[in-house]
């Protein structure tokens, strides 16, 4: 049994549970999420950073999902759980009501929701969909939200119209319900944030000087994607949300292609962590070629030169991150905290949606945050 909101500080995360719980809670029941095996990728790579990818081979989305981590195991773990997340959108999902929003869920935003094209708010109003329950995380009030916000394109019954864009934003799991709707919160933040920073063409980025990295993970990343010739630039992005933002930019000779990751967390050194970290694993998941949603060019990359970023005028990372206090509540009084923050910027309530069953040895939820956007291509502009 989970600990009442407890948290565990990890290398790099916060969770709910040593690695080796987690892993104990899972490992047997890998076969019903169709994972059918698991294998290191790391050594395929001159980097050393763990990476891992958990195989499905009847998923209805990705059959190949990564995962990284500053250990074999949190490695492992993270792609185990990106596995599971995609098996339960793959689901089917429980239908509360079918109609349009007028007559069903008129105080239902729609206009903020995300969608396939812009429509005008009364053309969304009179479309008619399925709606599930969701359950504010501010209010815990129950709301209704259209299922195919959550339920992939080719699961679709023939007669829904193509409206409404399920995206993974906000797919999270978690060793509790709490955990993971506070990592889908910080992932919904993240994106909306960097999506924010691209309309102004990067001008919200505060270029950091990575000698002054203080935090020792951080630290030892840095220093090994250097002993590795790799170019690293990492940048603060600013946010209206008062979380910290960070997106990361790998470069190097060998493979003259530059991966980007992005990371939001209450700590900063964990958000700057998991944005280098995630920029390594991009790098890998194109060296292994696993990925099916990779195509065989690098054109869903950025492949434009890597000039180096500007060494004189970098902001040195304490000062950088000096107005950040890393959260110490537990993940419910976190996700309250951030839910808070999302509703007083978009002026909507996020919600979340229960994907897993009572048993289920972890949890998945789905949060969606109406006001919030998050980029379609996957580069992220540098």
């Amino acid at each position: 049994m989970v600990g009442v909101d407890k948290l565990v500080a990890l290398p790099g995360t916060v969770r709910a549970r040593t690695p080796e719980e987690t892993w104990k809670a899972v490992a047997g029941r890998l076969h019903e999420f169709g994972i059918t095996r698991l294998a290191n990728l790391t050594g395929l790579d001159v980097i050393g950073m763990p990476v891992w990818t958990a195989i499905r081979p009847a998923s209805k989305t990705l059959s190949a999902s990564q995962g990284k981590g500053a250990t074999v195991l949190l490695a492992k773990l993270s792609a185990v759980m990106e596995a599971i997340e995609l098996w339960h959108v793959e689901q089917p999902v429980s239908v509360a009501a079918v109609g349009p929003a007028a007559e069903v869920a008129p105080h239902c935003p729609v206009t903020a929701l995300p969608t396939t094209a812009p429509y005008p708010e009364e053309a969304l109003a009179r479309v008619v969909c399925e709606w599930t329950h969701a359950a504010g995380l501010v209010s815990g009030v129950r709301v209704l939200l259209p299922v195919d916000l959550v339920r992939r394109r080719g699961q679709r019954p023939d007669w829904t119209p193509d409206v409404w864009r399920a995206t993974s934003t906000g797919l999270a799991c978690g060793n509790t319900r709490a955990e993971a709707a506070v990592h889908a919160l910080l992932e919904v933040v993240e994106r909306d944030v960097l999506y924010r920073d691209t309309l102004v063409g990067g001008r919200r980025r505060t270029l950091i000087d990575l000698r002054t990295v203080d935090d020792p993970l951080g630290q030892e990343v840095i220093a090994r994607l250097a002993a590795a010739g790799m170019a690293l630039e990492i940048a603060l992005v600013d946010g209206p949300y008062g979380l910290p933002v960070c997106v990361a930019y790998l470069w190097s000779e060998d493979y003259p292609v530059v991966f980007a990751g992005g990371g939001c967390h209450s700590d900063p050194a964990i958000a700057l962590t998991r944005a280098v970290t995630e920029a390594a694993q991009s790098r890998l998941a194109a060296i292994a070629g696993t990925r099916d949603d990779l195509t065989a060019d690098h054109g869903s990359f950025d492949t434009s030169p890597f000039h180096p970023a500007q060494t004189a005028g970098l902001a040195p990372w304490p000062e950088a991150t000096a107005r950040f206090t890393p959260a110490a509540d537990g993940f419910a009084s976190q996700a309250r905290d951030i839910a808070r923050r999302l509703q007083h910027v978009t002026t909507h309530e996020p919600v979340v949606l229960d994907l897993s069953a009572p048993d289920a040895p972890i949890r998945a939820v789905q949060v969606v945050c109406p006001g919030t956007r998050s980029r379609i291509r996957r580069s992220m502009p540098r």
